[in-house]
This record gives C-alpha cells, sequence and structure tokens, in this order.
C-alpha cells in the first residue's frame, strides 16, 4: 500500500495519523457494489465504541502502519476538514494547512501528498 511506503520513508521527520471519520458506504446506507463483492458489510456506528471497532478491523484488514485515531460520533474532524470519503493533508508545525488533497478515490493523490512532504521537509 502506498500510503504505508510514504509513512516508513518520512516517519522520522515527519508526524503521520490517520483519522477514521465515519463510514463511507455503511450497509445501512450507501452500501456501493464493490464492498459487497469484498464482504465489507459494516453498519454505520452509533455510538465512540462502536465507531472504534469498526476502525481497528479496517486498520487491520488494510494493514494500515501508521497511527490510527478514530472521530467521535459526532463527526467533528470530518466537518471540520471536510474530510469526506478520504482526503490527504499536511500539517505544518504551526497548525497551518500546508496541502489538502482532492475528495477520494477518485482525487486520491499519494504522490502529490508526498511533494507537499518533501517540500515540508525541506523548509
Amino acid at each position: 500500500m502506498r500510503l504505508n511506503e510514504l509513512y516508513k520513508t518520512y516517519k522520522d521527520q515527519v508526524e503521520f495519523l490517520c483519522i477514521y471519520t465515519r463510514e463511507a458506504h455503511p450497509s445501512d446506507g450507501w452500501q456501493v457494489h464493490d464492498n459487497l463483492e469484498e464482504d465489507i458489510i459494516v453498519p454505520e456506528p452509533t455510538t465512540d465504541e462502536a465507531r472504534t471497532e469498526v476502525a481497528s478491523s479496517c486498520q487491520i484488514k488494510c494493514d494500515m502502519q501508521m497511527p490510527m485515531l478514530i472521530d467521535s460520533i459526532d463527526n467533528d474532524v470530518e466537518e471540520k476538514y471536510i474530510s469526506l470519503p478520504m482526503r490527504l493533508f499536511v500539517i505544518d508545525a504551526d497548525g497551518k494547512i500546508t496541502y489538502t488533497g482532492g475528495r477520494g478515490p477518485r482525487d486520491f493523490d499519494p504522490e502529490s501528498w508526498e511533494q507537499a512532504i518533501k517540500t515540508l521537509i525541506t523548509n
């Protein structure tokens, strides 16, 4: 997975965090065909504990190696960053967002994210 490669390459120079937000394609919502074929059938969690269980399962099944945080059930992070369905960010040491990737999956671009990381490291 490309994100794991980038994490391994730069983890000693920048802090990486994956934040699991609300389920993009819950079985009791907008279920997509690919999820059915891959047997990813997850109802929308209704508690922080349920979301944590789903996020943990996702991290294991996707072999996500970077640390993962879980957005609260009120979707505070998702709403502040407009991150659904998935998005990549770079935030500098002062807390300023220096890169906002396009909305995934179509505009999910780890290569431009890597360029933003390199720019952050060299400045």
